[in-house]
Parts: structure tokens; C-alpha cells; sequence
């Protein structure tokens, strides 16, 4: 399907490279930001993705242009470029990342001074100054030099440390097999195990850019680390994502889970460290109410996506925020979601329980999750999903985000996707077949809606 509309919102602005998403683009919202931010410091970095090497200069030249100085962390995930942004006390932050897109795809994600990503409302003020295109730009004797920051890596590898029970996890000397996917997480990965004194087996390490499988950390995406781990004698096996937001894991006997464990797996530690509410979106699996009721605490659900999940866990002083995509943030330690602090929190509760990553999934409820992804126009998106709230206004739906319906354990979700030219249809229950028959039933509507929509 060719996209000529950008996908601009919560997650940043992001479209499809050469069609949407062109450097005149990048460099008027690079100017936007720059604007936005009053020309303070700037951090900045970039995927592996090769339409990113180009974008990160018209991020520099946009900057430039509107007298900011910038600290350019180079091939970097978006969790250090959050780090980095608080650590320095900067204006904001711009990761030139398609995340978990495919390779045809890239995007620019906005972060705060705060170091999280822009909320709802600053989101608009900053889409204000780009479509105003009043840009601030400054004259020749203000435009500074790019600078670089090459102590970060070592000083954010400290700040997750100081989460975990370090020794623990050096005592249990785990052996990790790590698919980086060809992404921007293989120097910081190896530099993090190492602290952990774990020994790393990586896989598509090399930062090319060409992604040995589609990015996002899904069962379906870790068969190649499932053989790995089964063939190198892993204790477990991670997939982080191309720019480190994301992770997935494989158990020890070459078991791929679903991306949902990710959120359940964190909490189990944090939890137990440090008892507080969980946030999480309203696609997510119930597997979480479970631990929360475990502990005596609580889960807030809210709308999908990254910036509104923090931004309702910061509200709501949560101590854990995530959502079933494999992100993961612990609050307030971080404001953005990080699959390598993920990770370290799933080798922290390992070492302490004595137990294996297959023996931590074992404890879960065991519920069945079914998804679906539709393509659909962005013109014809809202109009199905609305259709779909009429048809199921008998069932009390609850809008805030898309449509959902719930019947006591089991739930569906049917919603336009905020990142592609999608709608995501999602169920859960303790029924596998309930589960099958409510994502099937759902599916069948909205492709008869869209093909109806788009033929007239």
C-alpha cells in the first residue's frame, strides 16, 4: 500500500522513506523542534537504518539552523538518548529511528527535556510551529559546532546497574544469547552483559542496517534466536529491538515467547523491590492484573502507545509502565521504555528466585492472546472503528482508545494503529477458542467495512 501521508502524533512523526517521509520534511520539523526547544542544547542519534544516515544530517542541518547546540550520540538507541538528555540537562532530544518498522520505513521521535517522549499537549504545540513554519533562525555568529559525548555509553551501563542486584547475577554467570538484528543496540548490549559479568552470544550483531527479520521482538521474528539458543546452550535468548525500546525473550529450551511476557516478566522484580501501581495500555494482556493483585497493588490501563503510557504512569506515581509491544519503563528511575534494563530486570529475578526464565513463565496466568493487523487507509480507519463502536453500543464499549469490549476474563480491542496505515484487532482469554472466535468475528467486520469504504 503506498502511504503518501505521514503518520504524525504521540509517537513522533514517521512515514515511508522517499514517499511521506522526504529530508525536505525532517529538515522543517528538525527546525520546529529547534524552535520549540529555544535554541537550547539538543541531543541527538540515530538507528542503523540506511535512509538514517541521511536524516540525521537534515536533523544537524535544521538544529543548526535555529542556533542549537548538539550532542550527537552517533548510532544510538533511543533509551540512551533519553538517559542522555536528563543527564545533561538538555532542551530535548531527536532519535532518527524507525523502531519497530520495517527497513522502508523511518520516523523522528521527540523527547522532552524531561527525557521522555513528548505527551499529548507538547506534541501540539510543537506540530503548531511546524505547520506555522515561523521558524526561529539564527545568524551566522550563533551557529555552533556538533559535538560529541563519548563517556555516555559508560555512565547509562552504571545507571542500569544501579537497578539490579549486580551480584546476584554474577554469581548465576548466565549465558545470554542477544539477536541485535543488525541495530544500535550491539555495543551497548555487550558493554551492559559484561558489567553483569553474563557472556553474550550475539546474534546479527553487525550495525549494516539490513535487518536479518522484520524488527519488531514477536515470537514469529525469534525463530532464528530460538535454534540459536537451543545450538549455543543459552540460559535464555533477548531480541532487542533495532533502536532498544523493545525486547522479546526465548526460554532455555528454544521456546520464543510472545511479546507480551516482557511487561509481566519486569514487574515480577520491580514489584517485589518496590511495590507500586502498574500502568499499562488497554491492549495488553491481564497477565499483569495477576502479579499486581499478588503484591496488593494496581494496574491503570490508558491509550497505546509509548508517550501516553508514561505520561499516565508519571501521573499516576507508578512504579512500572509498559505495554504488550515489549516495552518496558521503570519509573522514575526511567522515562523511557528500555528492552536492555528489561532484561536486566528478568536476570535479576532469575538470580534471586533460583528459577529459569521457563520456570518465571510458569508462575503466569495461563491466558490465550489473538492478533490481527488489517491494512487501512488513514481515511477510512476511524470510519470502521466507528461503525464498530455503533454495532457494540449494547455491550457498554469503552472508547478511549478504539473500541473494547470485556466479558469478565476475556476482552477485545479493535483500534487504528497511531504508527502504520493499519488496524489492529486484539483479544484475550483463558479460552483459546473464545479468543480465536472474538478476533475472527471482528476481523471479518472490518474487512467488509474497509472494502466497502474504499470502493466508494
Amino acid at each position: 500500500m503506498a502511504v503518501r501521508e505521514l503518520k504524525i502524533g504521540a509517537s513522533g512523526v514517521r512515514g515511508v522513506v522517499g514517499d511521506a517521509l522526504t529530508p525536505e520534511v525532517i529538515v522543517n520539523f528538525a527546525c520546529a523542534f529547534g524552535t520549540w526547544c529555544g535554541a537550547g542544547p539538543v541531543v541527538i542519534g540515530r538507528d542503523t537504518r540506511r535512509s538514517s544516515t541521511a536524516f540525521r544530517s537534515a536533523v544537524v542541518s535544521g538544529l543548526l539552523a535555529t542556533g542549537c547546540r548538539i550532542v550527537d550520540l552517533g548510532v544510538a538507541p533511543s533509551p540512551l538518548l533519553s538517559f542522555a538528555v536528563r543527564e545533561f540537562g538538555a532542551s530535548g532530544g531527536i532519535a532518527v529511528t524507525g523502531s519497530h518498522n520495517d527497513a522502508g520505513w523511518n520516523a523522528l521521535k521527540f523527547f522532552g527535556p524531561d527525557g521522555a517522549l513528548l505527551n499529548a499537549a507538547k506534541s501540539g504545540e510543537l506540530l503548531d510551529v511546524y505547520h506555522g513554519a515561523a521558524f526561529a533562525l539564527a545568524g551566522s555568529d550563533r551557529l555552533l559546532a556538533v559535538e560529541a559525548a563519548p563517556e555516555i555509553a559508560d555512565r547509562y551501563v552504571e545507571h542500569l546497574a544501579g537497578a539490579l542486584d549486580v551480584d546476584a547475577i554474577r554469581a548465576r554467570g548466565f549465558r545470554i544469547a542477544v539477536d541485535l538484528d543488525n541495530g544500535s543496540c550491539g555495543a551497548i548490549a555487550a558493554r551492559f552483559l559484561e558489567r553483569l559479568r553474563c557472556t553474550p552470544l550475539p546474534l546479527n550483531a553487525e550495525p549494516t542496517g539490513e535487518f536479518a527479520h522484520p524488527p519488531a521482538p514477536t515470537a514469529a521474528n525469534m525463530q532464528q534466536l530460538a535454534a540459536f539458543v537451543r545450538g549455543g546452550r543459552a540460559d535464555l535468548g533477548a531480541a532487542l529491538n533495532v533502536d532498544g525500546d523493545r525486547v522479546g525473550f526465548v526460554t532455555a529450551d528454544g521456546t520464543a515467547l510472545s511479546e507480551e511476557y516482557a511487561l509481566p516478566l519486569a514487574a515480577r522484580q520491580r514489584l517485589r523491590r518496590r511495590p507500586g501501581t502498574v500502568v499499562t495500555n488497554y491492549s495488553t494482556s491481564g497477565m499483569v492484573e495477576a502479579l499486581a493483585r499478588a503484591h496488593g497493588q494496581r494496574v491503570v490501563r490508558g491509550p497505546v502507545g509509548e508517550s501516553q503510557v508514561i505520561d499516565l504512569g508519571l501521573a499516576e506515581d507508578a512504579v512500572l509502565a509498559g505495554e504488550g509491544s515489549g516495552g518496558v519503563a521503570v519509573l522514575p528511575l526511567n522515562v523511557a521504555y528500555d528492552g536492555l534494563l528489561t532484561l536486566g530486570l528478568v536476570l535479576d529475578e532469575m538470580a534471586t528466585s533460583g528459577q529459569t526464565l521457563a520456570g518465571l513463565v510458569a508462575g503466569l496466568p495461563a491466558l490465550s492472546m489473538r492478533k490481527r493487523e488489517l491494512p487501512c487507509p488513514p481515511n477510512v480507519v476511524h470510519k470502521v472503528v466507528d461503525r464498530f463502536r455503533r454495532e457494540h453500543a449494547a455491550d457498554n464499549p469503552d472508547c478511549a482508545d478504539g473500541v473494547r469490549l470485556a466479558w469478565g476474563d476475556s476482552w477485545l480491542h479493535v483500534r487504528a494503529s497511531g504508527t502504520e496505515p493499519l488496524l489492529r484487532v486484539i483479544a484475550e482469554s483463558p479460552d483459546p477458542q473464545r479468543a480465536e472466535a472474538l478476533v475472527n468475528e471482528a476481523t471479518v467486520f472490518a474487512r467488509q467495512m474497509t472494502l466497502g469504504r474504499e470502493g466508494k
